[in-house]
């Protein structure tokens, strides 16, 4: 490539949600490290821009503007938003980007029509040919299915990747949050189970009886954190009743910094198939992920780097008893785990005989 046209500065746009981003974390770090001197740009949505903080691969961060759902902007109104959007165009213009890629895996149309407007000579994304959309039964059915993670590879050549061989998601916890949510947890004298009880999805959401009866088993020999979503938290009192002869603590971060800080703390996560599972993925936690029992699903974003399960069994999450979930998080925290200095070593677990999960399970 010794006649590559020098890249001064290139321009990734993700405006889907927390997961998708912590997914593109890897592909933003072989960026820099194929083209170092390049400025690394990054359009994101209010929400998502958040798994960038304190990223040292990316240079600045803009901030997407709805022409449709002005209520997701910084400035609501439909006047306003088209007023910021024509601004955010002009600027991104002004910058005159050597490349633009979109790296979802599917046709993602919005961030595609932002590029198209940057009159950027070399712009990148999935076209109906080699996009994978997983709502498409053709797709499922005759395409190869790789990771999220590397679709933004997969049009890039340059860098050379087409496994998963030691990629990494990175994401870079605010030591103040850290230090705030040290405090407020206390010291470890167990190992630290965080439960991500939240999922939007229904065909994602276990039933809150059965993440009840999963804190209970774990409770006498683990700190189990009950994560909640603070826009749903409101209405956990619904459940309030179940968990109350349960040794658990709620919290509800109320912003994703103050999410990654929480969870960086962690001995061990369980969540259903979501932002915390690829979380767990950037912060080197052991996840135990439960997902659809849909290729198309564990198969793109499945954890990666870390120690996990995955747990499957049916078309929806429901279909996956505790007993497998238990066995998966006590598989997971045999393994040698971080301490707090005052523990210094591997923390006492009960014995106990892992037998064959009743779902499908994939360890790493």
């Amino acid at each position: 490539m010794a006649n590559e046209t020098p890249k001064r500065r290139i321009l990734v746009i993700r405006i889907d949600f927390l997961g998708d981003m912590l997914c593109t974390t890897a592909f933003l770090g072989a960026l820099k490290r194929r083209w170092p001197d390049a400025e690394l740009h990054v359009v994101a949505n209010r929400y998502n821009a958040s798994a960038l903080d304190g990223n040292p691969d990316v240079h600045a961060v803009h901030t997407y503007v709805y022409s449709r759902q002005c209520e997701r902007n910084d400035r609501p109104g439909r006047m306003r938003a088209f007023f910021d959007r024509l601004r955010l165009v002009r600027r991104l213009r002004r910058l005159r980007f050597d490349l633009v890629v979109v790296p979802n895996g599917g046709m993602h149309r919005s961030s595609i029509q932002l590029a198209r407007q940057l009159g950027v000579k070399d712009c990148r994304w999935h076209d109906a040919d080699s996009e994978f959309d997983d709502r498409k039964p053709a797709h499922v059915a005759t395409r190869p299915m790789c990771h999220e993670a590397l679709s933004g590879f997969r049009l890039v050549p340059e860098l050379g990747r087409t496994d998963l061989d030691g990629l990494a998601l990175s994401v870079h916890p605010d030591r103040a949050l850290q230090d705030t949510w040290y405090r407020l947890l206390g010291p470890r004298a167990k190992p630290r189970v965080g439960l991500f009880v939240s999922n939007k999805a229904v065909e994602r959401r276990w039933p809150a009886d059965r993440w009840c009866d999963l804190g209970r088993r774990l409770a006498p020999f683990a700190d189990v954190i009950v994560f909640r979503d603070p826009a749903v938290s409101a209405g956990a009192g619904a459940d309030g009743d179940a968990w109350r002869d349960v040794n658990a603590r709620h919290v509800a971060p109320s912003s994703v910094a103050e999410l990654v800080a929480a969870a960086s703390l962690l001995d061990a996560i369980v969540s259903a198939d979501s932002a915390p599972v690829h979380l767990a993925s950037a912060l080197g936690v052991p996840v135990a992920a439960l997902f659809e029992d849909r290729p198309e699903k564990y198969r793109r974003w499945h954890p990666l780097g870390v120690p996990h399960m995955i747990l499957r069994a049916g078309a929806t999450v429901d279909a996956i008893g505790v007993d497998a979930v238990e066995r998966a998080v006590l598989h997971l925290l045999e393994k040698p785990g971080q301490a707090d200095d005052a523990i210094g070593g591997a923390l006492p677990l009960p014995d106990v005989t892992l037998a064959v999960p009743e779902v499908g399970a994939i360890v790493s």
